[in-house]
């Protein structure tokens, strides 16, 4: 049974049980990627997708009882979100930055988030043992800490997040986790360099194409740009094959780069029309691939001036 298949035999049923409990929801289909989101009692999003990904490796006996639990994690995440962290420490415990996509960044009621590289945004959640929510704009005047404070503590969390892989992933090294903030932990790349005794003293090449997985490689000034071939031709593989078994879990398909100053941001400008044939068809060969990449790159000043002055 394919994906779309599975929504549409899941998601009125899912409708009808969340109605049924109580909880209106409609439904909404991006029409650029298809995805499938609900909104919750006119405010709360809900992903569709990552249901779909748990029946995709389901018996379609147990598929019920997968939904049903889905109506349970609804309403539990909604009685979360409608109460209010009134005592300072538990917050601070409990709060987390998170990495978003585009689509996410553009919520209204995100319109707190920090904008991060790549058309992405920086917000907040809360991590509660069975569920994660995420801080919208109504919050942020009824919790006793600060935005700054939020993001401080919540950036220092993220960033001692359990890291539970670490491996070489062609020519990235990749960390991997349980937590779904493994990839936020790019927006406090110095930590991550420091915590993980990375040697990168020409900065920091690296990739966030799924919520729970970081890839990073200390860019090599002596090879950079068939070092930029050999990591983008591994990126958009693994973005593909990522895009095919979980595609709620994706994030980005650029590379970042992080120089020795702190400074960062894409050199690719993965979502533009131009360059889609690269996450589309994995047998490109060695002229189109490198075509593509030439299109592809979108080198911010930081990288440039570090690695192509005679250009400038």
């Amino acid at each position: 049974m394919d994906r779309h298949e599975l929504t549409e035999r899941a998601l009125p049923f899912l409708l009808r049980r969340l109605h049924d409990a109580g909880i209106s929801a409609t439904s909404h289909t991006d029409e650029h990627t298809g995805s499938t989101h609900l909104e919750i009692d006119g405010w709360r999003r809900i992903n569709v997708e990552n249901l779909i990904d748990e029946l995709a490796q389901t018996d379609p006996s147990k598929h019920e009882v997968r939904i049903e639990r889905w109506v349970a994690f609804i309403m539990e995440s909604g009685r979360i979100a409608e109460q209010s962290i009134t005592d300072p420490d538990e917050l601070r415990q409990r709060v987390r930055t998170r990495i978003i996509p585009a689509d996410l960044a553009a919520d209204p009621h995100l319109s707190y988030a920090r904008p991060f590289p790549g058309g992405l945004a920086l917000a907040l959640c809360l991590d509660f043992p069975n569920t994660v929510t995420t801080v919208t704009n109504e919050h942020l005047d009824k919790y006793p800490l600060s935005l700054d404070e939020l993001y401080h503590w919540g950036q220092i969390n993220t960033d001692n997040e359990a890291i539970d892989e670490h491996t070489a992933c062609g020519p990235f090294t990749g960390i991997a986790g349980e937590s779904l903030f493994i990839a936020s932990k790019a927006a406090h790349i110095a930590s991550l360099v420091s915590t993980l005794r990375i040697d990168a003293p020409h900065g920091l090449l690296f990739a966030i194409p799924d919520r729970s997985v970081l890839f990073y490689a200390p860019a090599d000034p002596t090879v950079i740009t068939e070092q930029y071939l050999r990591l983008l031709d591994y990126l958009r593989i693994d973005f593909m094959r990522r895009l095919r078994s979980t595609p709620a879990h994706t994030l980005s398909k650029d590379l970042f780069y992080c120089s020795p100053d702190g400074s960062f941001g894409t050199i690719t400008r993965s979502n533009h029309p131009d360059v889609q044939e690269l996450f589309t068809t994995p047998d490109l060969d060695a002229d189109r691939l490198v075509e593509l990449a030439v299109k592809n790159m979108n080198f911010f000043e930081g990288f440039r001036t570090r690695f192509y002055p005679s250009n400038m």
